[in-house]
């Protein structure tokens, strides 16, 4: 499998987490798939931080670089509705 962040700066760095935290993210031990295909991440079980991919930094500047699947469908229905 391919790396999804080669290439780019990966979310870890984009949002400046701790190596203590992102050396233990799936986002980061999983890098085939970007972070908001990843269940559980560290920002969510550390931090608390809702998953919320429509609103993230990082998902606005890679969510049309290949994605493997929806994030949700009502994102997906609102794309399409346009």
């Amino acid at each position: 499998m391919s790396d999804f962040w080669e290439g780019k700066d990966p979310c870890w760095v984009l949002l400046e987490c701790s190596k203590y935290v992102y050396l233990n993210c799936p986002a980061y031990l999983f890098p085939e798939r970007p972070c908001w295909e990843t269940a559980y991440t560290q920002c969510e079980i550390l931090l608390g931080v809702e998953k919320n991919c429509k609103s993230c930094k990082v998902y606005k500047l890679y969510e049309d670089v290949g994605s493997t699947i929806e994030v949700d469908s009502s994102i997906s229905s609102t794309k399409n509705s346009r």
